[in-house]
């Protein structure tokens, strides 16, 4: 049966670009988020549908699209560089080469798509049916984390998820990560989107996205987790405009759900003061030190999946006894092929320094871009809020990301770049609609065109 759903869910995205062409642009972020061909025992297990439905929202965009003037922005010149580069160092010069070609199918699809996306986004109403399929895809996961994590499947790297997996959105420290940085994307959609209207139904739907959301990091028990969610609640106060009341209600949020929490989650969390004692945390530490180490031998570094032939030493400290009587021991651990548990660390160990600047710099820039969104100005009262509340909600993901990033290897993750191509999209819009208003004030009123101002964004 739900064999039969995924096929026709796949078939609905493909019919319906006939008539709104970049339906199939969507389909392949849906595609591309839940891997639905991982999910069937059909035909479709193991067939390249991300692939397919690729070329698909290319073609209806050539031949379908009234398509806007294309701009090639410098995020996205750099993304294009990037993937050139890492094509070249994965057929080039590679250490580890199959594991470099099977991150290399899904890495240049995911990032090339990210760098399209903007040109197929060209308007409000776009923006938020995109926002819509990442917001509900991540939440089919999520969901049905959290509910397993309700009846007893948490634990780390134990989380049932709709598969069995243990990579790209159903590895449980990325989940945690992307879950949590899409909140501020659910709050925006709830406050400002125009394809649902505000009703007690979608306040329920997003307090349950929400939710399952926050209940699928306690299931992974990923200390990534507990450190981007400290660093959303940071955020979200700081830009909230009643601090005091949002305050209060963590704080109460808090006090209710701690004593909640089972003791393997709070025994892990724990265990972030004594990181010299968890092997997990120090091995991370001896394989940054690793990274270091071989770039400066390989400035351009090994190519994907490098980290698989790493060998590191740890010395833990294992202490016994209370505070005034307290007999510390160490111990020497070796490991190896340890993966780099840090988006830096993992783009300068496979792609060098060069590799590693690009990295950066789209980072910076994406930011960048988030808050001159924030502050953009159309001249519409209207759209004004709506493009400077989507910019400030996508400063907030965009920090909670790169937090999260810190501590898993997330660097080519699909949903980061999508984030960054619906703020390039949201701001392309912003000016064109800027551009319109100005023209209209010097010759009159007119008929904005296709795309444009307040009308267009009702329209497809």
């Amino acid at each position: 049966m739900r064999d039969v759903v995924l096929i026709i869910l796949i078939l609905a995205f493909v019919v319906a670009s006939f008539r709104r062409p970049y339906f199939m642009a969507l389909g392949y972020i849906w595609v591309d988020f839940l891997q639905p061909q991982r999910l069937t025992y059909s035909f479709l297990n193991g067939a390249p549908v991300a692939l397919f439905m690729a070329i698909g929202a290319m073609v209806f965009y050539v031949f379908r699209e009234d398509k806007q003037r294309i701009r090639l922005g410098v995020v996205q010149a750099l993304i294009i560089f990037l993937v050139l580069y890492a094509g070249l160092n994965t057929f080039g010069w590679a250490i580890v080469t199959n594991h470099a070609l099977q991150k290399w199918d899904w890495v240049w699809k995911g990032l090339l798509f990210s760098v399209f996306l903007p040109w197929v986004l060209t308007t409000r109403r776009r923006v938020e049916a995109a926002a819509f399929v990442m917001v509900l895809s991540t939440a089919a996961i999520t969901i049905s984390g959290g509910i397993k994590t309700i009846l007893g499947g948490g634990g780390y790297g134990t989380v049932s998820f709709l598969v069995q997996s243990n990579s790209g959105l159903y590895e449980g420290s990325t989940l945690a990560t992307v879950a949590l940085a899409f909140i501020p994307l659910t709050l925006w959609l709830y406050r400002r989107n125009t394809i649902m209207k505000r009703s007690l139904l979608t306040l329920l739907a997003t307090a349950g996205i929400i939710f399952s959301m926050t209940l699928v990091t306690v299931g992974a028990e990923a200390r990534t987790g507990l450190v981007a969610g400290a660093v959303l609640v940071l955020l979200l106060w700081l830009t909230s405009r009643r601090k005091l009341v949002f305050g209060a209600a963590v704080v109460a949020a808090a006090a209710i759900a701690v004593p909640l929490l089972p003791a393997s989650f709070t025994e892990r969390m724990s265990t972030i003061k004594t990181y010299d004692e968890d092997e997990s945390a120090s091995t991370r530490l001896a394989v940054w030190k690793w990274t270091l180490d071989f770039v400066k031998e390989n400035p351009f570094g090994g190519g994907f999946g490098v980290y698989r032939i790493n060998r590191v030493e740890v010395n833990l400290q294992r202490r016994q006894g209370d505070a005034d009587n307290m007999a510390t021991s160490s111990t020497t651990v070796t490991d190896k092929a340890r993966a780099f548990h840090n988006s830096f660390f993992e783009v300068l160990g496979e792609l060098g320094y060069l590799g590693a600047a690009v990295y950066v710099a789209i980072v910076i820039l994406a930011l960048r871009a988030a808050w001159t969104l924030k502050n953009i100005s159309t001249g519409d009262p209207e759209s004004d809020m709506w493009f400077r509340d989507l910019g400030m909600m996508m400063s907030v993901s965009l920090l909670v990301y790169m937090t999260g990033s810190m501590f898993v290897s997330i660097a080519f993750q699909p949903p980061y770049y999508d984030l960054l191509a619906i703020t390039i999209a949201a701001t392309h819009i912003a000016r064109r609609e800027r551009l319109a208003n100005q023209a209209d004030e010097k010759v009159g009123p007119r008929r904005p065109p296709a795309g444009l101002g307040t009308t267009a964004a009702a329209k497809a």
